[in-house]
C-alpha cells in the first residue's frame, strides 16, 4: 500500500485504538502529508492528525552473537480519525463469520 507498511498491535497501540488512533509502520522517507494522501484514499476516512516518530536501530546479530551493524531504521506514526471514522481491522469478517 504505498510505502504503508502495515498496522501495529502492540500494548500502546491497542490502547490507542479506543481513542481512535492507528499505529502504522511506514517507510522513512514518507512525509506526513503522503501519508494522510494515502490512508484517506485507501479506507476512505479523515485523519484529524499524524504524529510521527523514528524507532530505535537496534543492533543486528551475526552467527556468533557478534554484533555485525545495524538494522534499517523503520518510521512509525500514529493517526487520529475524526470520531464518526474508524478502520476495519479485519477485512472482510463481520460479527466473526468471515463473508
Amino acid at each position: 500500500m504505498g510505502g504503508v507498511e502495515n498496522l501495529v498491535f502492540t500494548d500502546k497501540a491497542i490502547r490507542l485504538l479506543e481513542r481512535k488512533q492507528y499505529s502504522f509502520n511506514v517507510e522513512p522517507n514518507l512525509s506526513k502529508t503522503e501519508v494522510k494522501r494515502w490512508i484517506e484514499r485507501f479506507f476512505r476516512v479523515r485523519i484529524v492528525a499524524i504524529n510521527s516518530h523514528r524507532l530505535p536501530a537496534g543492533a543486528a546479530r551475526g552467527s556468533a552473537g557478534s554484533v555485525t551493524g545495524r538494522r534499517v531504521r523503520r518510521k512509525r506514526m500514529i493517526i487520529t480519525l475524526r470520531l464518526n471514522h474508524s478502520i476495519p481491522l479485519f477485512p472482510g469478517k463481520q460479527n466473526g463469520f468471515v463473508s
